[in-house]
């Protein structure tokens, strides 16, 4: 199926290992989410359990979703922001690989990464911004980062060029067959991605009828047209939240820190908790009871 005839199809649902058929080896992949939030963590270990390497991958705030995949080593080259466990610490694999220089990377500022994939999707080389005056980053990749002037003010400005990811891959709340995307909560940039990205990939808590997404429309971030392919996956962005479905998971986050502390034990993690099957991960968290709990935890958040 074309990329053409994917947009105008009202039926793009799949399964997970139907991704194989979107991501290769070598390929450019802007990851979702933000932070601890909504990252498409189902997506990543199918990544994983595919054996895909050489990966370009792409993150404005990332978090367990790239240290899983630097640890995996599905990565040649990292463009990032940001890279945090937060209250959980550094992130190990990810520190491993910059300390040891196994990792190439391109450690660029959000809101340029983000102006990036905004320039992609409005089918411009380039866009101008203000900023990021008074850093290095001008400096240090001067190959990234352009000064320009501005030809109607006169204006100093900073071009930075279109970033144009192979694959975007995002989890959201829920979606229809045709890939009419709703989100709530923590959006991050997935639209951007979604607009500037080849194949899009999008994972989902519930397929709903057309009807049910046409209830509420403004819930309805990413339109079918962005959306390649579409797949029914809940608790898809575990161990990070999907507020307001479920929290994050501090119990699996303190396992997961404890045993990516070393390569050896990180093994044993990938072992234990990814290279099965989604099913087989959610009953060695300890299946539906604890999943229960996040979602009974996220209706007890109060909006301050």
């Amino acid at each position: 199926m074309t990329t053409k005839e994917r947009v105008l199809s009202q039926d793009k649902v799949g399964k997970l290992t139907d991704i194989n058929q979107f991501i290769k080896d070598g390929d450019s992949v802007a990851v979702g989410g933000a932070w601890l939030s909504s990252h498409p963590m189902a997506l990543v270990r199918q990544i994983i359990r595919s054996g895909t390497k050489n990966l370009h991958v792409m993150t404005i705030l990332g978090s367990v979703d790239i240290d899983m995949l630097i640890g995996a080593g599905c990565v040649e080259r990292l463009m990032f922001s940001f890279v945090s466990m937060e209250a959980f610490g550094l992130p190990p694999n990810f520190r491993r690989a910059i300390e040891k220089g196994d990792l190439k990377y391109d450690e660029i500022s959000g809101l340029a990464i983000i102006i990036g994939f905004e320039a992609t999707g409005r089918g411009v080389p380039f866009l101008p911004y203000r900023g990021p005056f008074g850093s290095d980053y001008l400096k240090q990749r001067p190959d990234f980062y352009k000064q320009i002037t501005c030809p109607f003010t006169g204006e100093e400005l900073t071009a930075v060029p279109a970033i144009k990811p192979d694959v975007a891959i995002i989890h959201a709340q829920r979606a229809d067959a045709a890939g009419n995307i709703q989100i709530e909560g923590t959006a991050g940039s997935d639209l951007e991605l979604a607009k500037a990205a080849r194949r899009v990939i999008v994972s989902v808590e519930e397929i709903v009828p057309t009807d049910v997404i046409r209830e509420n429309p403004f819930k309805t971030k990413i339109p079918r047209i962005y959306v390649d392919l579409v797949i029914e996956q809940p608790f898809g962005a575990h161990p990070t939240s999907l507020v307001p479905a479920y929290v994050g998971d501090p119990w699996h986050m303190m396992t997961y820190m404890e045993m990516a502390a070393k390569p050896e034990s990180f093994t044993d993690y990938l072992d234990r908790y990814v290279m099965k099957s989604e099913e087989e991960y959610m009953d060695a968290l300890g299946g539906a009871r604890h999943l229960d709990v996040l979602k009974k935890l996220a209706g007890e958040v109060k909006i301050l």
